[in-house]
């Protein structure tokens, strides 16, 4: 259930990046408007893997983002702090995860969530 609600998040802020087109709706406006400003091109942002690893009570989930583009490179740093700030609210506020001692929590597991970003 937490890599689903995961997965289904990052997408939405995939999406979002890949249309280009701002909204003042939340948590698109403070989470990934101001990497959309950085962003001249559709980036072709995509999925290429999304792996979890379940011990006791944490779960961690590692992710690489893919794009085409060399030129988007020097965006990296900035498309995963952006892309982690807006999976911790969006997951927060749509999907019932909590965070209140800047951990990231689903059922009483701890939600370690790591961002990669690769050119391919």
């Amino acid at each position: 259930m937490i890599v689903s609600y995961v997965r289904s998040s990052l997408s939405k802020g995939i999406d979002y990046l890949n249309t280009g087109v701002m909204t003042d709706d939340e948590p698109y406006k403070s989470t990934l408007n101001p990497l959309l400003s950085q962003i001249t091109e559709n980036p072709h942002l995509s999925i290429k893997n999304l792996t979890s690893e379940e011990i006791s009570t944490q779960v961690n989930i590692t992710i690489v983002i893919s794009t085409p583009y060399l030129s988007i490179q020097n965006l990296n740093a900035s498309i995963v702090s952006h892309l982690t700030e807006f999976l911790e609210k969006d997951l927060v506020e749509n999907y019932h995860f909590t965070n209140n001692t800047g951990f990231l929590k689903y059922g009483g597991k701890t939600v370690n969530i790591t961002i990669t970003v690769v050119r391919g």
